[in-house]
């Protein structure tokens, strides 16, 4: 089944509202980086909070980069979307394993973080790129979601976002939600949307009985607001590097650089982080590459 991301708002206006299954997506992520149980957790969270953030991107060349910065033993994390429901990302330290959170029994993605920052970036095709950026409250993502939403862009937000993991570590639900209370929303409507938050059990759980998203929104997060569906997009993880795309990134060596490599006959390698594929360059193409600089 393919993945997906839907976005809405209630028939009262009062209540903006994302959501996704990423549960293939955040396999394919996995495979790609031969992720640990904590990172596929991680990096699963980040995944699904990208895709729902990239539903508001404007145009098709638009991208949006979340970024994770703790000193944590997982070091930093990064994802990036497009308009298109396109998603790719990695971790530093894609194998660390942690053991258990002693007191919760779960996957414990906060000690792997640490502390640090997390920072949004949107790239909308303008001389500059906006930038976002606030400290890690918990380092589980979707709290620090949460209050990157208040403290940044100054909107009300409840994010949720979970990765169910197999006993035998491959990945059985993936998904996320965010609600976002719009300007003068009465207080009645906060009340009740807070009431369904407190009720509603974990995501993937839900999820792992059955429940689409859509149903999810409609007859629990969003229970007695009437969702109404405004788009519905796959979603997918798909990195577009290219033996072309990194020859670009090859220009930027300086002529000795390349002389020398040419002199000594080696090939240059280029990994691209995001799909785990090595990119290489022997010295004919070298030679062209040279011949193209000024």
């Amino acid at each position: 089944m393919k993945d997906k991301i839907i976005r809405g708002i209630t028939k009262n206006k009062g209540i903006r509202f994302f959501a996704v299954n990423s549960t293939e997506t955040v396999r394919k992520a996995v495979l790609l980086h031969n992720l640990s149980i904590t990172n596929s957790v991680l990096l699963g969270r980040l995944l699904s909070g990208a895709l729902m953030l990239g539903m508001e991107l404007k145009s098709e060349q638009d991208v949006l980069t979340i970024k994770i910065d703790g000193d944590g033993p997982v070091g930093k994390a990064l994802v990036t979307v497009n308009r298109q429901g396109e998603v790719k990302g990695y971790v530093n330290n894609p194998q660390l394993e942690l053991a258990l959170d002693a007191e919760t029994k779960s996957i414990d993605v906060a000690r792997a973080v640490g502390k640090g920052t997390l920072t949004i970036i949107k790239d909308l095709g303008l001389k500059n790129p906006y930038m976002g950026q606030v400290e890690l409250q918990t380092g589980t993502i979707a709290k620090d979601l949460t209050y990157y939403f208040v403290a940044s862009e100054q909107i009300p937000s409840s994010v949720g976002l979970g990765v169910l993991i197999e006993p035998d570590g491959s990945v059985r639900q993936a998904g996320g939600f965010i609600v976002q209370l719009m300007p003068e929303t009465p207080d009645e409507v906060i009340s009740q949307l807070e009431e369904n938050l407190a009720k509603f059990p974990n995501l993937t759980d839900v999820m792992d009985m059955g429940f689409s998203i859509e149903k999810i929104m409609t007859d629990f997060i969003l229970k007695g607001f009437q969702p109404e569906f405004l788009e519905e997009m796959e979603a997918k993880y798909k990195c577009n590097c290219s033996y072309k795309k990194f020859e670009k990134g090859l220009k930027l060596l300086s002529k000795q650089e390349l002389r020398e490599a040419i002199e000594k006959n080696e090939t240059l390698t280029v990994h691209c982080h995001f799909c785990n594929k090595d990119y290489n360059y022997g010295k004919d193409r070298i030679v062209k590459i040279l011949s193209e600089m000024k």
